[in-house]
């Protein structure tokens, strides 16, 4: 019965990569796994408006040492014919355990285009470690990550906004917990400080709500809010973003 009240907003929601904010759990999931998705929204008469998205996601779990998961994602804007959006994202981790889950070494990838955020180019590359200081089976999890990324920002307008080569500090808190029949509430918070000048940072904070609706659908609702301290010129310091999809896990 959920499924089939949940049909409308399923034709009228895009559907994007399963990419829980929640870090994983090596052994949680063995062997080959991911998603692929992709959407078309289109509205025309008094407004007209098309959106498009495609992702990828495949994850290799070993199963006691190791585990690895690289994402990609693409999407696609326009209002009234007028692009508002024009982004990509990829981002490979490779996470390895020293103590069991409870503390792991991660090494990250990570490369992405932003048009509306002058963003030509943004590579980095970067390694944590982690510490799960609260796990409690089937109930929830908490993880605090330290450590350090290089990254370097070619922008589309050189002229005003010049190349940046930064190394910054990445650390993060994440918490999970588990409820009712495989739902799931997810947040976590990254402060990014450039080493040397402080007042040059970025935080992230994100929010998400999983709850299952059919076999391997779910629904998911999410707010993330991010703050670079010196963004480009002509950029916003803030950005918010509130989002409900559909997710198809295999």
């Amino acid at each position: 019965m959920r499924f089939f009240l949940l049909l409308p907003l399923f034709f009228s929601t895009s559907l994007f990569a399963l990419i829980s904010i929640a870090p994983v759990d090596i052994g949680s999931n063995p062997g080959f796994s991911g998603n692929v998705s992709g959407s078309l929204g289109s509205k025309s008469g008094n407004t007209n408006k098309d959106d498009y998205s495609l992702g990828l996601r495949l994850q290799y779990d070993e199963g006691a040492d190791y585990l690895v998961w690289g994402t990609f994602t693409y999407n696609y804007g326009s209002s009234e014919g007028i692009k508002n959006e024009d982004r990509t994202y990829a981002h490979v981790r490779f996470i390895h355990a020293l103590v069991e889950n409870d503390w792991c070494t991660e090494f990250f990838l990570q490369s992405e285009q932003d048009e509306f955020k002058d963003i030509k180019e943004r590579s980095l590359v970067g390694a944590n470690g982690r510490w799960r200081f609260f796990h409690i089976n089937n109930l929830g999890k908490g993880y605090v990550g330290l450590g350090a990324l290089a990254e370097k920002i070619d922008y589309a307008h050189l002229i005003i906004n010049p190349p940046e080569n930064n190394t910054r500090i990445n650390s993060y808190l994440a918490y999970t917990r588990n409820f009712m029949e495989s739902s799931k509430l997810s947040y976590i918070g990254y402060y990014q400080p450039k080493l040397g000048d402080t007042s040059d940072y970025i935080t992230v904070q994100d929010l998400e709500l999983i709850v299952p609706i059919y076999q391997k659908l779910y629904l998911s609702m999410s707010a993330k809010y991010t703050y670079d301290s010196r963004p480009p010129l002509g950029v916003e310091e803030q950005d918010t973003q509130y989002k409900t999809t559909l997710l198809w896990e295999f």
